[in-house]
């Protein structure tokens, strides 16, 4: 899959380490810039239609803003390097699952034995199709995976999933109950990304088809009002503490929601975790963003 270095590898390294620091420099910004713009143009970071994983935000106002395609003002340079190894992740739980299919015969229906990485549609929202892409499904229970830092995940095992993910899981769930396939659990399996395997957690509950249709419903009521009113429509809608500093549409200070939100009033730094909030020095006693990152 991919090339060997030729013969003349070992003289081309010894030309760059030759040119000094400058040089290697210029080579770590170009890794880096390539890092940056592969991830940050990757499709899911491109997304702009509302999926299943947005439909359960607990803010009313943070949804009629993205239904109604407002633009942007929180756009400070903050590459989503943690989405996109939560990206790869997924890719490697795939793998796995597909692989394991070949142990099993397939179904009389042709199925395999672990659907993976399935579209299944959601529901409608102002005459539109809302389909996402649901990670496994086997047997009637239907999971999500989420990767996640110790902090967060201490959370989730003490108070559970939180709505949004858990309206997600239900979303999903609606979703194969629409295409035939029988469902009766739905989880949210969530995966240490800085610690051993042990320490994961699995949700799960009981498929709630009205927490689907809820959620679908409240939804489509924002998508019609904001389709009707514009950014008029923007007052009557309701704020809630979700992650403010990530809201794509935050704007500190801001009288005018037409302009952006200024954040929940209840929205403090001890509410919600910043992953920002430790970063790690480097040599030169400036914040080093990759290494933070990579050491969460």
């Amino acid at each position: 899959m991919f090339s060997q270095p030729g013969q003349g590898a070992g003289s081309a390294a010894t030309a760059a380490t030759a040119a000094g620091p400058a040089a290697l420099d210029a080579l770590k910004e170009e890794i880096d810039g390539l890092i940056v713009d592969a991830i940050n143009n990757q499709p899911r970071s491109l997304q702009t239609r509302i999926g299943p994983s947005e439909m359960g935000i607990p803010c009313d106002l943070r949804l009629g803003y993205k239904l109604a395609g407002h633009p942007v003002c929180n756009t400070e340079d903050r590459m989503p390097w943690k989405p996109w190894l939560g990206t790869q992740a997924h890719d490697g739980m795939a793998t796995i699952f597909q692989l394991a299919n070949a142990k099993f015969p397939p179904r009389p229906n042709g199925d395999p034995r672990f659907l993976v990485e399935y579209r299944v549609d959601v529901g409608v929202v102002n005459g539109e199709d809302v389909d996402g892409q649901c990670d496994l499904y086997v047997d009637g229970l239907v999971i999500d995976w989420k990767f996640t830092g110790g902090d967060q995940l201490r959370k989730y095992k003490k108070n559970g999933p939180g709505p949004q993910y858990e309206k997600q899981a239900h979303l999903y769930a609606a979703g194969w109950e629409a295409k035939g396939y029988p469902v009766h659990t739905v989880a949210v399996y969530f995966l240490p990304r800085d610690q051993e395997f042990r320490q994961r957690y699995f949700w799960h509950a009981a498929y709630d088809r009205q927490t689907a249709a809820g959620t679908v419903e409240k939804v489509d009521g924002i998508a019609k009002l904001v389709a009707a009113l514009g950014p008029a429509a923007f007052p009557l809608l309701k704020t809630a503490n979700a992650y403010c500093q990530y809201c794509p549409w935050l704007r500190r200070g801001s009288t005018d929601l037409a302009t952006g939100c200024a954040g929940h009033p209840d929205a403090t730094p001890s509410d919600s975790y910043d992953p920002f909030r430790d970063l790690i020095p480097s040599e030169n006693g400036k914040p080093d963003l990759f290494a933070n990152l990579l050491a969460k």
